[in-house]
């Protein structure tokens, strides 16, 4: 065969059409409602690939008259060719595309278009005939008779199967006797009309493996839940001697029973199925989905359908009751399910620890500074959407789940809370007013049971432990925390714990006491295996002592958790709330345990590729992060730095020690000087016994709303010049009444004012009379603040001394702000140069920058403003000294700390001001602090990043051993000899199904090490690794 050339592909325009002029085809064009198409079969041979082109005509869109008929091609005939091996095709696939000139007849290069570039669009021209298709269906196919016997009058046609022919009421009967719920149509000499087998009289046989007929049997009227509707038809249970009950009969036939005795509802096993897990991935309620069946049975609202609402919910809270024992085993258990034990039905993490299935066996007895390795992380938070109203009781409703998974076990838990709900106090609140504390004493409402749901979980993982979910009565009480955490590590299991909560630095002062008091537990016997911590985004909100001492990004031993799994599992869970909120108690535990071991589920057979991406993303961070903390390492003085190192492992070893990443210097604040201000008038008042000329508002409170009034005319300043020519008219109406608002409140505070300083309301007034009748800007308001008429009335001393102390504190919140601000856009810098490519990613990363930048300019201009208003106060107070401290600043004192920040070279730089000062004035402790503080927060990012990639290494392990160990469980089981007593179908059902798990475990660890057989490499090398 000779040598194919290279075939390029070319531009194509689909509104043109060109035939070869020589061609004897040219005389077959002619106007007509047909458009040429060229179908193109792409198909692998032997010898590559190979492609068939059909060239056909086919019917044009229907023309709306708009435009003007253009010729088009038809053809009498098909016009194929063929084409063998081209090497440079594209990937197989199926196109329509008009014809083309070639090369030397184009005129000139056209783009190609591809029919499916957009189906939408060429699906809108086929409406019509789509709904004339669709309509086409209302008739039978020209024939009334039967396909199968060809008798006369075949009236009948199954809606469900694919054959719409028609056929007389016996054959239908008898192609239907395995599909007895396909719903059929009868056709009335005018049109079809609806009706299922039941009424045709089909019969369902059950209790006879073959089917056949019984030759004594049992007849029930029974309605049937299947997928597509509510069916009545005729069940006939074997009725002969040997006859099973006939619930087994049901069920052995793929059936449900609504009851045991008698039962004449039924669901499908396919139905409860599907069911199951539509709710797991929509969140439907039941009663939506009993909905659904019903108009899938009849949409009009006219038939009468049987209500089996209640019979289906019992149905399905069975269906999954016996499906969770079926999946953990308890069918195959010697001692059945009245054997199972607490928390055995719980779908586990497979990366966590667990003693005896995925740790090695002298684990405990490595070097300690492996330990943390083998760490558990569990997070504990509640939810208050998950709330329960008192619409029924665990006598009308006892749960079928007594504590199998994962919430706890309910008589236990009320006995528990009976006996210790009094006798354990929650703690005062040492640390902010945070609401879990708040809420500890608050009921959910009236006519609420239960006020939410508190939980501990794996926090590394996300995934629901066993027998740690439990029901708040009264709010997040440290009683009901306590239970379900120490239910959690009930096993004894002996493991270091790192505990995350929102209120760690609260529950976990005097959880020791509590535990003493509590019945015998498993909390670790030394304070040294248990660690508190915060999720770092709920940290935030806590008091600066306990940033610094419960931080996941300080601690050692942690790497990159972030504990705030829990809030991510009550997202997801969060949608059946409605749903669940008025089932009864056992109802409501019973299907919460069903979605948290899907959850769990879900999280396992995903377990592989997110491994991936985790371990991917962690030698990246570790790499640059371990490269910039040696950059900054070297950078400093090794007496420094060997200091540092001494004070933060000390601090790692032993919490009790000086945490290095706290702040020794005391911090200048607005609001510690207010509340020194409010402390000093306080004892005032007490010495003195007389009161304030105004009750709401002190002197010192004067001022301080004086300078708030003035912060917020300086923000109003900077965004009604931020609006442009083209603002919109409510961005402008907004500018307008913020303006009104804070007029009024500076209206208010000026009639204060005048009581306590006189001397400001006259020279208002003054300025009021010179300016005339010019309007009265709210941005322009002038306050008479002290500073400003120091020499111009007569000021009481200490009105100049609360404005000074208040300014000297606003100076510094501005350079703080300012500091902030550089590092910031340092920061942003910084990313944009390393992840941001293209214009449009660059103009958008500018613009954020921009934004910064005009941050850096405001606080620029506050703290200039705040200065100049310390000179006149400093002078009359004869304070000195503070200029020192509060410098001029300068537009080239506004550079980073750091080389890249700077212009100037490294031998020639200087350290700006801005970075040296501290809250007292000692320019060197507050430079070094500087400096300390962010060497150590530079050395945690590096090491959480390093120990990172050490745990998701470990965890893999874990992971992999986890289902080789489920492999050998289930492959044990399927050989047990106690299976011999039993039935021969059921001994083969039960191996059959311990065989199917133990493939299935088989399956998930081959897929793990097969995606995962790159990432040990990866972690072993790189900068920073081990």
């Amino acid at each position: 065969m000779p040598p194919q050339t290279s075939r390029k592909r070319r531009n194509r325009d689909h509104d043109d059409y060109f035939i070869d002029s020589e061609s004897s085809l040219v005389s077959a064009i002619k106007p007509g409602r047909t458009v040429v198409q060229r179908h193109t079969t792409y198909e692998i041979t032997n010898q590559g690939l190979s492609t068939r082109r059909t060239v056909l005509d086919v019917p044009a869109a229907p023309s709306d008259g708009t435009h003007n008929a253009q010729p088009e091609p038809d053809f009498s005939s098909l016009w194929m060719t063929e084409i063998q091996d081209l090497p440079d095709e594209d990937n197989a696939d199926f196109s329509f595309e008009r014809l083309e000139p070639e090369d030397n007849e184009a005129p000139h290069r056209r783009r190609r278009t591809n029919m499916m570039d957009h189906p939408l669009l060429e699906w809108r021209d086929q409406i019509d005939l789509y709904v004339h298709e669709l309509l086409r269906r209302e008739s039978h196919n020209g024939s009334l008779c039967c396909a199968h016997c060809s008798a006369p009058e075949a009236k009948y046609r199954c809606v469900d199967c694919l054959d719409s022919r028609m056929f007389c009421c016996s054959c239908l009967l008898a192609g239907h006797i395995l599909l007895p719920f396909h719903w059929v149509e009868e056709w009335t000499g005018l049109y079809f009309r609806r009706m299922s087998l039941g009424k045709l009289g089909i019969e369902i046989q059950v209790g006879h493996i073959d089917r056949e007929d019984c030759g004594n049997p049992f007849p029930v009227n029974a309605v049937v839940l299947h997928t597509n509707g509510i069916h009545e038809v005729t069940i006939k249970f074997c009725n002969c001697m040997a006859s099973i009950p006939r619930n087994i009969q049901l069920l052995r036939a793929g059936l449900f029973p609504a009851t045991i005795i008698y039962p004449k509802t039924i669901a499908t096993f396919q139905l409860l199925n599907h069911f199951q897990l539509l709710s797991f991935m929509s969140k439907v309620s039941a009663f939506e989905f009993y909905q659904t069946l019903a108009r899938l049975t009849c949409n009009t609202g006219l038939a009468r359908l049987p209500d089996r609402y209640d019979s289906f919910l019992r149905m399905v809270r069975e269906w999954r009751h016996v499906r969770m024992l079926k999946r953990a085993g308890r069918g195959h258990a010697a001692n059945g399910v009245k054997g199972t034990g607490e928390g055995e039905c719980a779908v586990l993490c497979p990366a966590c620890p667990h003693p005896g299935i995925n740790l090695p066996e002298n684990w405990q007895s490595e070097p300690a500074d492996r330990h943390w390795l083998y760490a558990l992380f569990l997070g504990i938070d509640a939810n208050f959407r998950l709330k329960r109203l008192k619409s029924s009781s665990d006598v009308v409703d006892p749960g079928l789940n007594h504590g199998y998974a994962y919430y706890v076990e309910n008589t236990k838990f009320k006995a528990y809370l009976e006996e210790f709900g009094t006798k354990v106090e929650d703690d005062v609140s040492t640390c902010n007013n945070h609401d879990a504390i708040k809420s500890a004493s608050i009921r959910g409402g009236k006519g609420v049971d239960a006020s939410g749901v508190g939980k501990t979980e794996c926090a590394r993982h996300d995934m629901k432990r066993p027998i740690s979910v439990g029901d708040l009565q009264k709010g997040e009480r440290y009683v009901n925390m306590d239970y379900f955490f120490l239910s959690s590590i009930s096993n004894g299991n002996l493991l270091p714990l790192v505990i995350s909560y929102d209120i760690a630095c609260q529950w976990g002062k005097n959880l020791r006491k509590r535990c003493e008091i509590y019945p015998p537990n498993h909390f670790p016997d030394s304070d040294d295996r248990v660690r508190y911590l915060i999720p770092k985004f709920h940290l935030a909100a806590h008091r600066p002592e306990c940033k610094v001492s419960f931080s996941f990004n300080f601690s050692l031993g942690v790497g990159r958790t972030d504990g705030e799994a829990p809030e991510r599992g009550w997202a997801a869970i969060n949608a059946i709330a409605a749903s669940t909120k008025e089932m009864g108690p056992g109802s409501r535990r019973d299907t919460l345990d069903d979605h948290f071991g899907d959850y769990n589920w879900r999280k396992i057979i995903t377990l592989a590729s997110t491994f991936v991406q985790k371990v991917k993303e962690a030698t990246e961070k570790r790499a640059e992060h371990v490269s910039a903390f040696e950059a900054f390492d070297n950078s400093l003085t090794l007496a420094d730095t060997t200091q540092w190192t001494h004070e933060v492992q000390a601090w790692e070893q032993d919490g009790t020690q000086p945490n290095p990443f706290a702040a020794k210097l005391l911090k200048i604040t607005e609001n510690a000087v207010r509340l020194e201000l409010a402390q000093e008038e306080e004892a005032s008042m007490l010495e003195t016994l007389t009161d304030h000329i105004h009750d709401d508002v002190s002197p010192s409170r004067l001022i301080a709303q004086g300078l708030e009034l003035e912060d917020h005319q300086r923000i109003l300043r900077i965004d009604a010049q931020a609006l442009g020519q083209h603002s919109t008219d409510l961005q402008r109406a907004k500018v307008i009444e913020r303006g009104n608002r804070l007029f009024r409140k500076i209206e208010a505070w000026c009639s204060i004012q005048a009581l306590y300083i006189p001397g400001a309301a006259l020279l208002r007034t003054r300025d009021e009379q010179a300016g005339g009748d010019e309007p009265l800007s709210t941005l322009n308001i002038n306050l008479y603040l002290p500073s400003a008429i120091v020499n111009k009335v007569p000021c009481e001393t200490k009105f100049l001394d609360y404005e000074y102390r208040l300014r000297f504190a606003q100076a510094h919140a501005a350079l703080d702000e300012l500091r902030r601000a550089i590092i910031l856009r340092s920061q942003m810098y910084k990313s944009k140069d390393e992840l941001v490519r293209g214009q449009r990613m660059n103009t958008r990363s500018l613009a954020l920058i921009d934004k910064v930048s005009l941050r850096i300019k405001n606080s620029q201009k506050k703290y200039k403003e705040v200065r100049s208003a310390l000179v006149p106060l400093g002078a009359a107070l004869g304070k000195v000294g503070w200029e020192q401290e509060l410098r001029e600043l300068t537009d080239n004192d506004i550079r980073g700390i750091t080389l890249s920040e700077d212009d100037r070279s490294e031998g020639s730089r200087v350290l700006s001001w801005i970075w040296l000062m501290s809250g007292n004035g000692i320019e060197g402790e507050g430079k070094q602090e500087a400096l300390r503080i962010e060497w150590c927060k530079s050395r945690a990012r590096a090491q959480r990043y390093q120990e990172e990639c050490l745990l998701l290494q470990e965890e893999m392990r874990r992971v992999l051993a986890y289902f080789d160990k489920r492999e050998q469980h289930w492959t044990t089981i399927a050989s047990m000899s106690y299976l011999h007593n039993l039935d021969h179908q059921s001994q083969a059902g039960m191996r059959a199904y311990a065989h199917r798990q133990a493939a299935l475990q088989h399956s998930f660890a081959t897929t793990c090490r097969a995606t995962w057989k790159e990432l040990p490499n990866l972690i072993m090398t790189g900068v920073g690794a081990p």
